[in-house]
């Protein structure tokens, strides 16, 4: 079975992008069902691999290999599962949490499976590979010792491909708490109903960056979720950290871990729409030593670049305006639709608006266990820069 696509279309092939759209194809060959593999070819007749095809779809076929008559069976998905599995122990050896599959850049189209502890989470966007869960997780699952697997197919993007949203235990048992812990920071994961798969994985490096900025420190962690960055904060010595998120079950999981990390004490709780509030701690004349901006994905596609773009603009606004010279900036975007260099002009043009000087000290990205595809712009999405606030010594 094939899938024929229209002529000068296969550029998109020969650079490696793994999607083929449906306005790209000129027709099928065969009767394929949804989800099976089949044999991706330019008009031609060259073949360019194979993928898994969906009939209704706006993405036709998600590319999975170059080889055209490969089985795409078990031992398939295995040798894939291994490759994925032994970068992610090279690179961070005993970590107790990290994603195990990350999605084209795995191989594996959709397709995310984390680890938290002994608890493997698993989600796909991707109707084919739905079909084949049980293949890949029980690949993963001889190689990671799990006490439970659990699904968090709770995106309202599985529609795009016909699927139901779902959300539970696929198999073992839940122990009664899933810890996970980073430099001595520990966290409770609630891989049921907590953010993404339970937890913001990817910021794992960034969290660790702003230890070095953190020491005697006011802190105002934005969009604090669970408190990964406030928490690293405070176990580098910050004198005070003050949390905004707008999920009230966000700010209790936050609360919780606050406690068994021994940080209450040093911790203002606050539930409230982020960019409102900031907007009035920058009226109110509010001052931080450092804050700290990690929001969700303002631009989820391109037609969203805008309105992310003012979003983007009021926060880093109002948050330099809170800072002293010498008050640090960490500033973060995981919008896949706005790129690095684009991000850091929404923020240099924030500072000249705020008033201030700036100069860049770092800039972070997203872990080795989150690796990005480079024919594929969309697997690139995390982009974090820290700024200091300088005295006036240069022309704005």
């Amino acid at each position: 079975m094939k899938v024929i696509l229209k002529h000068g279309k296969e550029k998109f092939l020969r650079r490696g992008y793994p999607w083929v759209f449906r306005n790209q194809v000129a027709r099928v060959e065969g009767d394929p069902e949804r989800g099976a593999a089949v044999q991706i070819c330019d008009s031609a007749g060259r073949t360019y691999g194979q993928g898994l095809y969906h009939d209704t779809s706006q993405i036709t076929v998600r590319f999975v290999t170059t080889d055209p008559d490969v089985a795409i069976d078990d031992h398939f998905w295995r040798a894939r599962v291994e490759r994925a599995v032994a970068l992610r122990n090279r690179a961070l050896g005993d970590a107790t949490h990290v994603r195990l599959i990350c999605g084209e850049s795995d191989g594996f189209p959709g397709t995310i499976v984390d680890r938290y502890g002994d608890v493997i989470t698993w989600s796909t966007l991707c109707y084919g590979m739905e079909q084949r869960r049980d293949q890949v997780l029980s690949a993963v699952t001889s190689m990671i010792d799990a006490r439970a697997v659990v699904e968090r197919n709770d995106s309202d993007l599985r529609d795009k491909d016909d699927l139901p949203q779902r959300k539970g235990l696929i198999s073992g048992e839940l122990p009664d708490e899933v810890m996970i812990e980073e430099e001595g920071v520990r966290f409770r994961v609630d891989v049921v109903d907590g953010p993404k798969t339970g937890f913001f994985i990817d910021q794992r490096f960034n969290r660790s960056m702003m230890r070095m900025f953190s020491a005697e420190a006011r802190v105002l962690d934005v969009f604090s979720a669970d408190g990964g960055f406030g928490l690293h904060a405070a176990a580098a010595g910050a004198k005070s950290v003050h949390a905004i998120d707008a999920s009230e079950s966000a700010m209790a999981r936050l609360r919780h871990n606050a406690e068994i990390n021994g940080a209450t004490e040093r911790y203002r709780f606050e539930t409230a729409d982020a960019l409102d509030r900031l907007a009035s701690l920058a009226a109110e004349g509010a001052t931080y030593d450092l804050i700290i901006l990690d929001p969700p994905a303002f631009a989820k596609s391109k037609r969203h670049r805008e309105s992310a773009k003012r979003a983007y603009q009021s926060i880093n606004i109002n948050a330099f305006r809170m800072l002293e010279p010498g008050g640090i900036l960490a500033t973060s975007s995981c919008s896949q639709a706005v790129d690095e260099a684009h991000f850091q002009k929404i923020v240099r043009y924030a500072a000249k608006s705020a008033g201030v000087s700036v100069r860049l000290l770092a800039r972070g990205y997203q872990p080795p266990d989150h690796p990005v595809l480079e024919t594929m712009p969309e697997t690139a999405y995390l982009k974090l820069f820290v700024y200091q606030v300088i005295d006036d010594e240069v022309p704005r």
